[in-house]
């Protein structure tokens, strides 16, 4: 036979390669993040406050009562399934029960993230642009610097402070090719890597591309830690050897889980700008 037969085949396990995914964001950027929750959620509000006056001698000040609200957190839950052969179980190198299991807890937190930047839809948590009396606005196309100041001015004029950036990698791009203004000292909107106008930035393709039409993303500026994470389920991974279908084939059936919420502490602390079309990346 062919010299070919005595040519082996080294299978290198430990050199795995995992796809690549959307980078994770929300806590980066400072989502506070509540874990080991049982029951549903009731966070006391201070809607608005009582009002301060200045009264003349002798008069009667004008009575104001505070109003009051909260903000609610339930379970949700999101998962993801699979099956696989017993060969694999037998012979997988790597371990394939290690290799879902990273695989699952990387989906499932890309899940949150995304839902956490724009959730709302069937059974999903609503996120910061989905959230009622976040400032969100479509005249930022193609993008300008007095655009990007009138973010940070629409978050500070709400009486909050607004910390970081966040966006999608195509954006970046546009800000980073797009003048400030047409002198020929050719300073461009964004000229560090990650910052914008003295503020950090933080991009990841978790941010939709297909927000006010096609292929339009957003740009958001805020403070994240209004942003809150809450658990009951953080991570759950169950193998399901009675599944009658991979039980008579000798297969195993796996699932993961996570039950969590999102919810905005005060939609005044962010502003955002969605339809900025990214054009044409080659």
């Amino acid at each position: 036979g062919p010299g070919g037969n005595l040519i082996g085949t080294d299978h290198m396990g430990g050199q795995y390669i995992d796809i690549l995914r959307s980078k994770l964001v929300m806590r980066r950027l400072g989502a506070r993040v509540l874990s080991g929750l049982v029951g549903n959620v009731d966070i006391p509000k201070l809607k608005a406050s009582a009002t301060g006056q200045w009264i003349g001698e002798n008069a009667a000040l004008t009575p104001s009562d505070p109003q009051l609200g909260k903000v609610q957190l339930t379970p949700k839950h999101a998962g993801a399934l699979t099956e696989f052969s017993r060969n694999m179980l037998l012979q997988s190198s790597p371990d394939i029960e290690q290799l879902l299991r990273d695989d699952f807890a990387a989906v499932l937190a890309r899940a949150v993230d995304r839902v956490a930047i724009q959730g709302g839809g069937a059974d999903e948590p609503d996120g910061i642009l989905e959230t009622s009396g976040v400032d969100i606005s479509t005249d930022m196309s193609p993008p300008t610097w007095d655009a990007v100041l009138e973010l940070i001015a629409k978050v500070e004029e709400g009486d909050a402070e607004g910390m970081a950036f966040l966006t999608r990698p195509s954006i970046v791009k546009v800000l980073r090719s797009t003048l400030r203004a047409a002198t020929t000292d050719s300073r461009m909107i964004m000229e560090a890597r990650n910052e914008l106008a003295g503020y950090p930035l933080v991009s990841t393709t978790l941010v939709p591309n297909d927000i006010e039409s096609a292929d339009a993303s957003a740009l958001i500026f805020g403070d994240f830690s209004d942003v809150l994470l809450g658990y009951w389920s953080e991570f759950d991974l169950l193998v399901n050897p009675y599944e009658s279908t991979a039980y008579t084939k000798g297969n195993v059936q796996v699932r993961g889980m996570v039950t969590c919420d999102v919810a905005i502490r005060h939609a005044e602390s962010f502003a955002a700008a969605v339809d900025i079309d990214p054009g044409t990346l080659s």
